[in-house]
């Protein structure tokens, strides 16, 4: 009787010589391909805590930045504004002027950071300088890919300090807490978040309470 024979679309290559079926070569490259990716995957993961480990040794080398805790009183500024390049007029008009009117001091990229120098470095040192870091969310911010890098830093550096509520969120276009970069939504339970008023006449009433917000001891 005749049996039926099976065929594989992959023949085996057992032989004496080769300790199962095919060669363990490929098995090696593989592996050695995948064990050289590692690394990459790891770094690309964390290069925000990476680039903010160097900065702040260099930092520190250099004299330029301390430790500070969030019961430090001594502070150049009440407060570091971030935002989108596109809403420069909203951020270094309107929001620094009133503030500044209040008697707020308020650090800003087009205004503190000198042209030449590393902008990270220059962020960093700036966000430690303040006691407060304001995000000016819109929908200009939310499609910056600068942007998603600043909230990563600023959110590793306050909790390196222990500085969890120095964070405070302002959100415009009535976009969606939802919609929230990934690292804000992380820490969201030790955010200070106020919405930017669709009325003019509540405008009195937002910047009482960004004002409250940026005080000492709050």
């Amino acid at each position: 009787m005749t049996g039926s024979r099976i065929e594989s679309a992959t023949p085996c290559t057992f032989s004496p010589h080769t300790d199962g079926c095919g060669n363990h070569g490929w098995l090696w490259n593989c592996s050695h391909r995948s064990l050289n990716k590692i690394p990459h995957v790891v770094i690309k993961r964390y290069q925000v805590h990476v680039d903010y480990i160097i900065l702040r040794l260099r930092s520190r080398w250099r004299g330029v930045m301390r430790r500070r805790t969030r019961y430090s009183q001594s502070f150049l500024f009440d407060a570091f504004v971030t935002y989108a390049e596109e809403d420069y007029r909203l951020a270094c008009h309107t929001f620094y002027q009133v503030l500044s009117n209040r008697g707020l001091k308020i650090s800003l990229p087009d205004k503190d950071f000198v042209p030449g120098l590393s902008k990270v470095e220059q962020m960093l040192q700036c966000i430690d300088e303040s006691r407060k870091v304001v995000f000016v969310v819109t929908e200009n911010f939310l499609e910056n890919g600068w942007s998603s890098y600043t909230v990563q830093m600023v959110v590793t550096h306050a909790f390196h300090n222990k500085r969890e509520r120095s964070i405070i969120v302002i959100i415009k276009d009535d976009i969606p807490i939802e919609r929230m970069p990934r690292d804000l939504k992380f820490v969201w339970w030790s955010i200070v978040s106020i919405r930017w008023p669709n009325c003019e006449e509540n405008m009195d009433s937002f910047w009482d309470e960004i004002t409250a917000a940026l005080l000492p001891n709050t």
